[in-house]
């Protein structure tokens, strides 16, 4: 029994910092275009992410169009303590959205994605015992935008979202689940032809799972707390084939809890022009720490938690009306140690988009 609990206590420990990296702050956003801009995209936010984005952006979409995106995360957190315990962590997020025109002037989109979860496996464990987890945040939206002239547009958007978690261990086996609603708000300005800016407002939510009321399942978490996020940015086309983006984003952390502080991101990118068909990206953004302190999550090193991530990625319009973009995204994190054990975490992100307009 002994064991199993420390067994249990590295398994939550684990699973907590391998899904923390893709599960706090922004989570996973959407579209290999945004992370190729590496997500500066709030000022720009010309594809059907503008509804994660900017829902403002969907204003200058005149077309009917129609986007798949998917996800391919890779997180396997590994010890030194000779253990041969591995907690493997892969997920296949996916998103889809739609937008027609209602008028002139107004755009309308609906869409559903994953902006983060998956699941995973404690490798390495005795015979007999098994730890095996899931979580996941299923988004469904629908955004209105509409132009008031050709310089400002304004967007808002309202958010249902699903929570999933799932546990199986020896002697434990859960399954729960929780819907939170949210509201996003966005304004693009864009002054002059070479130059455009953008706001946006995301409210936050609590979504509370339902308690389990079975002993010998004890469950980990109560529920999460989406932060209050506003982003802004800009973007300029400083040559004809090259345009560059930035953007800082304020996570309100403090009003979930008082072992959490505020963060401040930045994110910068550029898109180069290469040919008519051709596009390339490169981009850096940053995930900085939310706990106050190491008594907040009991562990040694909280600078674990400052992500930095580097994003490289290309589009190309197959025809006139499909387009198609990729993505490759890497974090560059600060090993753990704890109790004497140091625990790697490296994360890779691979996106895909394809895009098509009636």
């Amino acid at each position: 029994m002994k064991k199993l609990v420390n067994y249990m206590l590295v398994a939550f420990f684990v699973v907590s910092m391998s899904s923390l990296s893709y599960a706090k702050g922004p989570f996973i956003t959407p579209g290999a275009r945004a992370a190729g801009y590496g997500t500066a995209f709030v000022s720009i936010a010309d594809d059907l992410t503008a509804i994660y984005w900017n829902p403002a952006g969907l204003a200058y979409q005149k077309d009917k169009k129609i986007m798949a995106s998917l996800v391919y995360l890779n997180n396997n957190a590994t010890s030194d303590d000779n253990s041969g315990q591995k907690y493997e962590t892969t997920a296949m997020v996916p998103f889809m959205a739609f937008s027609t025109p209602f008028n002139e002037t107004t755009t309308i989109a609906v869409g559903a994605y994953a902006s983060g979860g998956g699941g995973g496996n404690l490798a390495g464990l005795p015979a007999g015992l098994k730890i095996k987890g899931e979580q996941s945040f299923m988004i469904y939206n629908v955004s209105v935008a509409k132009e008031m002239n050709d310089k400002l547009s304004i967007g808002v958007g309202v958010e249902c979202i699903e929570m999933k978690d799932k546990l199986v261990a020896t002697g434990v086996d859960y399954s729960r689940s929780a819907c939170g609603f949210q509201g996003n708000i966005g304004v693009m300005y864009k002054p002059v032809e070479k130059l455009s800016t953008g706001f946006m407002l995301r409210s936050g939510t609590y979504i509370g799972l339902p308690k389990e009321t079975n002993a010998a399942n004890p469950s980990f978490i109560d529920g999460y707390t989406y932060p209050m996020t506003m982003e802004l940015g800009a973007s300029y086309r400083v040559l004809d084939p090259l345009n560059v983006a930035f953007a800082v984003s304020y996570n309100k952390y403090s009003w979930i809890s008082d072992s959490y502080d505020d963060t401040v991101q930045f994110r910068v990118g550029t898109e180069y022009t290469a040919t008519d068909k051709l596009s390339l990206y490169l981009g850096f953004f940053n995930d900085p720490n939310i706990y106050k302190d190491s008594s907040s999550y009991g562990v040694t090193n909280i600078d674990m938690y400052n992500m930095q991530y580097f994003t490289i990625g290309a589009g190309y319009d197959i025809t006139q009306t499909m387009n198609v973009c990729i993505n490759y995204v890497h974090s560059f994190t600060q090993d753990v140690v704890d109790n004497g054990i140091t625990y790697e975490y490296p994360l890779d992100i691979f996106r895909l988009d394809l895009n098509y307009k009636f």
